[in-house]
């Protein structure tokens, strides 16, 4: 029999690993294909003028208002992290490189989802220079000669929180959030100078910087913008940026329950504000030079089929060079899920939380395509799947198929099935055209890689059934192979060979998780999966990479891994593992880090062969 390997699968530069945990009766693999339904999401309509823009918004908003507005009341917020924007779940992906080539991080030193597009991140370099975050600073390093030498910093504005880079060319773009104050009878003095309602009064805001560093011992800052909304997705094409911000709330100042106003009086007064708003109070806006002006005319604001909430999801495009001269595209809803490939950008919306709120139709998520050319964004097609889809990392495109993991059921926490559900384009629709089921039933995905015409999917409950997909048939996707193995793997990265390493955590057969663990797995043979080498680093311990991939990093000409270790009992460190072409593993030595937060820690390849270990405000060398 001819031995099925991914490469006569046809994987070229992209590949889906899944694992998950399945638990079936039925006998033989599971997967089997489930007849593909339509679409069920109409495509976007552009509105006629301001006015039916500012009815949309009242209609939408008008069910949820309450006598706090359109919230519950004062929210304090949790903190905002460097890598919470888009980096809320563990299941990272790649679409990138084909099961049998291994992937560097990006040209900037991230660890990056997609080849050629480029994140934000902590620090940045461009092979010998190091730009990095340290609380209100931007410090700028030379590594060239044999010790790091600091050239010079810019300090940030105050307020300015969970700030992040992108070096495109000579330029450094700063993105930030920053919170406006909500100002309100029920809360004191001291609470109001921390408290902000991202959901009704005080929203956050998107500040970006652009500073040029062509002359990095005396860095300029070149413009500094801010953006109505909170900053949901950003990459860099090129010398393109694209940044997608979501603003939840209108600039109304509703009125509470008080001495003299009773919570229905109070309702009633918040309803009929909002019937009364302008449309100004609903549109972003955007702050440069001390003018304030409109992110988005009304013309270019469009809305699905159905509302989707009375939030506005608007797509920034700059470059840095210019970034005044914007190209600006919305959408009518209230999406926090953004995937970009190197020439699509994908929104998705739920069509309700992650929760069973008690509707008698099942859970789906709408999908809008936009088309990426410069820094412009244009809409193309929409589309539906049924289910909760997790994050970005559960969406990979290839060959003008747009692939989903997506959880069935009506607890997403606690899935009946997964599935993936293959997209086409097709007129001003993307279009149902294949559908794989019944992986992890019960079970919650951990992660899933994409290859060209391959996926692995894992999930996890008390096992960890790794899945091998064939995906050559976009009409036919099925499930090919199954590893089942204690444990699971929150990371997957192919490292040449056929191989992906995971990084995860070991288990016990009941589900116990007894600490972190980093895995072989030799996917030549998709029908039959196995894992090759395991590495256990002691309980308490967990890998950074399981909730933000960029705190790794893979040398491919060396074989060599770089990753921080978060250990409770005795601090963190960066562990250098060594991958054999056997896909043995092997401990090559760590490195302890200060701080308490693994995630901040960054291993930049740098063009000399070095490794520049940042953490906090230090930058170190390594020799891997």
């Amino acid at each position: 029999m001819r031995r099925r390997t991914a490469r006569n699968l046809g994987i070229g530069a992209t590949a889906t690993v899944a694992a998950t945990a399945l638990v079936s009766g039925v006998a033989g693999p599971p997967g089997i294909p489930v007849d593909p339904a339509p679409a069920a999401a109409s495509e976007l309509a552009r509105f006629s003028d301001c006015e039916e823009l500012r009815q949309w918004y009242v209609e939408a908003a008008l069910p949820h208002v309450t006598a706090w507005g359109l919230a519950g009341g004062p929210i304090i917020p949790l903190p905002v992290t460097a890598q919470s924007r888009d980096l809320m779940a563990a299941a990272p992906a790649r679409a990138e490189g084909a099961a049998d080539q291994a992937v560097a991080n990006g040209e900037t030193g991230t660890n990056v989802q997609e080849a050629g597009v480029d994140e934000p991140d902590l620090a940045k370099t461009d092979g010998s220079l190091v730009a990095h975050v340290h609380r209100r600073q931007v410090v700028l390093t030379d590594t060239g000669g044999e010790v790091p030498r600091r050239l010079a910093t810019v300090r940030l504005p105050r307020g300015l929180d969970a700030a992040e880079l992108l070096l495109v060319g000579e330029r450094l773009v700063v993105l930030g959030t920053t919170w406006q104050v909500w100002r309100g009878p029920a809360v004191s003095d001291a609470m109001e100078r921390r408290v902000s309602l991202p959901h009704g009064g005080g929203p956050a805001m998107t500040r970006v910087l652009v500073v040029d560093v062509g002359v990095p011992s005396s860095p300029v800052v070149e413009d500094d913008t801010t953006f109505d909304g909170n900053l949901v997705s950003a990459r860099q094409y090129g010398d393109v940026v694209r940044l997608v911000v979501s603003t939840s709330t209108p600039r109304i100042d509703f009125v509470q329950p008080r001495r003299g106003r009773t919570p229905r009086e109070a309702r009633a007064e918040n309803r009929r504000l909002v019937r009364e708003s302008r449309i100004q109070d609903w549109l972003p806006t955007v702050e440069s030079g001390g003018a304030s002006s409109p992110l988005v005319e009304c013309r270019d604001v469009s809305h699905p089929d159905e509302s989707s909430g009375f939030g506005t999801v608007t797509v920034v495009g700059f470059t840095p060079d210019d970034p005044g001269a914007r190209r600006t595209t919305a959408v009518t809803t209230s999406s926090d899920i953004v995937y970009s490939s190197a020439d699509r950008l994908y929104l998705a919306t739920s069509s309700f939380g992650w929760w069973d709120d008690g509707r008698k139709e099942p859970p789906a998520t709408a999908v809008h395509a936009f088309a990426l050319d410069g820094p412009e964004t244009a809409y193309v097609a929409s589309g539906e799947v049924p289910g909760q889809v997790r994050d970005r990392w559960s969406m990979s495109e290839h060959d003008g198929h747009l692939r989903v993991a997506t959880a069935l059921g009506r607890n997403p926490w606690n899935p009946t099935e997964n599935a993936v559900v293959v997209l086409v384009e097709q007129g001003e629709a993307l279009n149902e055209v294949g559908r794989v089921g019944r992986m992890g039933i019960r079970e919650r995905i951990q992660s899933v890689r994409w290859f060209d015409e391959v996926a692995v999917v894992v999930t996890f409950r008390q096992v960890d059934p790794l899945y091998t997909l064939d995906l050559s048939d976009p009409g036919r996707p099925r499930v090919v192979g199954e590893l089942k193995i204690p444990g699971f793997s929150s990371y997957l990265h192919p490292v040449g060979g056929e191989l992906l390493l995971g990084l995860g955590q070991d288990a016990t057969p009941r589900g116990r998780t007894l600490g972190a663990q980093a895995s072989v797995f030799d996917v030549a043979d998709l029908a039959d999966p196995r894992r090759v080498d395991t590495l256990a680093f002691g309980r308490r311990t967990e890998f950074a990479a399981a909730g933000d991939p960029r705190a790794f990093a893979y040398l491919p000409e060396r074989r060599t891994v770089l990753a921080a270790l978060g250990d409770w009992d005795g601090g963190n460190r960066v562990v250098v593992l060594a991958v054999g072409e056997d896909g043995s593993l092997t401990r090559r030595g760590s490195h302890d880090v200060p701080g308490w937060d693994a995630a901040a820690v960054r291993t930049l390849p740098l063009v000399d062969g070095r490794i520049a270990l940042v953490v906090g405000r230090t930058v170190r060398l390594l020799r891997s």
